[in-house]
């Protein structure tokens, strides 16, 4: 006659399986290997319209009843166009506005 199994001995079968299951380590990497070449630097152009990716999304859920977020969030993605912009002018790397 099969007696059932108690609680714990499902447990500690379960544990077992789990632990049979461990998948390999990844093999190790060369971390001296020479790297390969980078890719030409390409010109940065700025896009005239930032936000258009964020306002096709639409608008933003009113959180609060406030419906001015759709506001900060073009203002913060304007604000970092601005930045990204100013690095790339200051290593030299903007395109000309005529391209």
């Amino acid at each position: 006659m099969n007696q059932p199994q108690t609680n714990q001995q499902q447990r500690n079968q379960r544990g077992n399986q789990r632990r049979q299951r461990r998948p390999k380590p990844p093999a190790p990497v060369d971390i001296w290997r020479t790297p390969p070449e980078l890719p030409e630097v390409e010109p940065i152009v700025v896009p005239a319209e930032v936000d258009a990716l964020l306002r096709s999304l639409g608008e933003a859920p009113a959180i609060g009843g406030s419906a001015v977020a759709d506001h900060y969030f073009a203002a913060v993605v304007q604000r970092t166009a601005a930045v990204a912009r100013a690095l790339a002018l200051s290593a030299d790397l903007l395109a000309d506005a005529d391209e």
